[in-house]
């Protein structure tokens, strides 16, 4: 086996992990799972888990950083599209299903502050980039006419916050779907960011 393919083959089993340790998240909490913890949630020993991950800081860190590339997909994905509600609705939807998603760690999302610094600062850098292209199609739309007047800055902590909470509430398996907490929230923050149809003049 080449180095190539033994990569390949580590990386989707630390994915693997990462789906499986999920539940330890949710149930305990980011901070209060430790790795025997984790190792329980996946039926593994801690010898095998430390195998893939040497510390729990390593295995935050690739959760974060896996899910920060795929926010950033979204955020490309949504800018390709026609229009602010096109646009907005792409990337609000996107992002809850990388969130809420099965291959998702949820709640890790929101809980990496303990994280040594330069792993933190990778994060950081990564994470300010999606910022700026959420900010970015508020702004566009902004001077297009088509979204609310107002600090886009501002508009684009707002929205995120509303997306990055569900993390704390959603269940899976519970009352709604990633899809049915997608389209809901799509509707509702559409509704609060674009700015109204001007009436007809004819």
């Amino acid at each position: 086996m080449n180095g190539r393919s033994k990569q390949l083959r580590t990386d989707a089993k630390r994915t693997a992990i990462l789906v499986g340790a999920a539940d330890a998240f949710r149930r305990l909490g980011a901070r209060r799972a430790g790795m025997r913890e984790i190792a329980e949630a996946l039926g593994l020993s801690a010898g095998n888990l430390y195998y893939y991950f040497r510390n729990k800081d390593e295995l935050v860190y690739y959760c974060q950083d896996r899910t920060l590339d795929a926010l950033l997909d979204v955020a490309r994905t949504a800018r390709a599209q026609y229009g602010s509600r096109g646009q907005l609705g792409s990337l609000i939807e996107g992002h809850l299903r990388v969130l809420l998603g099965e291959q998702a760690s949820g709640v890790l999302h929101l809980e990496f502050d303990d994280l040594p610094a330069p792993l933190l600062k990778k994060v950081l850098v990564k994470r300010d980039r999606y910022e700026r292209l959420v900010r970015g199609l508020i702004a566009d739309g902004q001077k297009r006419g088509e979204v609310r007047p107002g600090d886009p800055k501002l508009d684009a902590f707002v929205l995120l916050g509303a997306l990055n909470w569900t993390a704390r509430w959603f269940r899976p398996g519970g009352a709604w779907t990633a899809e049915n907490v997608a389209r809901h929230h799509r509707e509702r923050l559409l509704d609060g960011l674009l700015a109204p149809q001007p009436w007809s003049r004819s």
